[in-house]
């Protein structure tokens, strides 16, 4: 071998030494780094073992909640686990108990066993006609225990659905989109072929109760009003601006229609102790005492309320005079 090739050899050993003590240097940086952050970890947790040790939960817990004293156990405060107290007792939060032993929690504890016992069970057991739901509520968001929320909110039916004529949900829908912003919900105050057609029985369930909005069905006809007046017995003419009239279902084949007061809104709705729900001046919608056993019930359209274009006062039915099949009145609740 001439000393050209000796000499190239040397140098490409030499390379791949250094290029192996370039690899060789790379990884034992890559293992300090991981030692480092092995070892970071490690006084992390040993930090939190002290913690842990510190606080020392027992099994049994002590809870002294605004000078109402409870005994509860470590897994009932932490069985919802994003609420307050499994936060307070997760051991990431320095707590010691009082001289006594008892942890202070600075609450009216007043209702807090409802909140105990919903943890325990999943279920919210209040007594008949509680009256502090509201102070539970306060409670509840305090804690952030949602179930109890949840639990809270009132389960109301959805606009109208109690209604056994407006069954059609696109209907529902249609009247809810034609009533003015109200507080509340809808609820049935009376259905005519459950409660009785008696207008005395109008009057006594549906007498001040605020906005109504009345069904009514002859046949396959669906129609009726709504006023933001309240009824009353004092045979008298009421004031309405909001009020109107409308048809879900009519002879004529139209698509559900509302009409509006046209004119006259001292004479929105007229109150009489023997007649049922009576719209306009003209009783442009009349419902009569027995309104199922006789033809006084009427329409008269077009005298208070807008009569729909091209059509007759008879828009309703077909007829002036007509029986009820049967009607219901919905009134609003908080």
């Amino acid at each position: 071998m001439s000393e050209a090739n000796i000499e190239e050899n040397d140098q490409q050993q030499n390379q791949v030494l250094t290029d192996a003590e370039s690899h060789i240097k790379q990884a034992c940086d890559m293992l300090q780094r991981e030692a480092a952050r092995l070892r970071h970890e490690q006084r992390a947790i040993d930090a939190m073992s002290k913690k842990l040790e510190h606080i020392h939960f027992t099994s049994t817990i002590q809870l002294n909640v605004g000078g109402h004293r409870f005994t509860t156990s470590l897994q009932t405060l932490t069985k919802d686990p994003n609420s307050m107290l499994a936060a307070m007792f997760s051991g990431k939060f320095e707590m010691k108990p009082t001289d006594d032993g008892a942890f202070f929690i600075d609450r009216d504890g007043t209702h807090f066993r409802f909140i105990l016992n919903y943890l325990r069970s999943g279920e919210l057991i209040l007594p008949e006609g509680a009256t502090f739901l509201k102070e539970l509520e306060a409670e509840a968001k305090f804690y952030q225990i949602q179930g109890i929320l949840d639990e809270l909110v009132p389960k109301f039916p959805k606009n109208f659905e109690e209604s056994v004529i407006l069954t059609n949900e696109e209907h529902r829908n249609v009247l809810s989109g034609w009533l003015p912003p109200l507080e509340g919900k809808w609820q049935l105050l009376m259905r005519a072929s459950q409660d009785g057609f008696a207008a005395q029985t109008f009057h006594s369930k549906c007498d001040n109760k605020g906005p109504t909005v009345t069904i009514v069905k002859r046949g396959n006809n669906i129609f009726g009003g709504f006023t933001e007046t309240s009824w009353n017995s004092q045979n008298i003419y009421l004031y309405c601006s909001q009020s109107f009239l409308f048809s879900m279902v009519n002879p004529q084949g139209v698509a559900p229609s509302k009409m509006p007061l046209a004119n006259n809104q001292r004479k929105a709705i007229f109150c009489y102790c023997s007649h049922g729900p009576t719209f306009g001046g003209g009783f442009d919608l009349h419902i009569s005492n027995d309104a199922d056993l006789n033809d006084s019930s009427y329409s008269n359209l077009g005298y208070s309320y807008q009569l729909p274009t091209g059509h007759q006062s008879t828009f309703f039915t077909g007829a002036k005079y007509f029986c009820v099949t049967d009607y219901e009145v919905f009134g609003t609740y908080q």
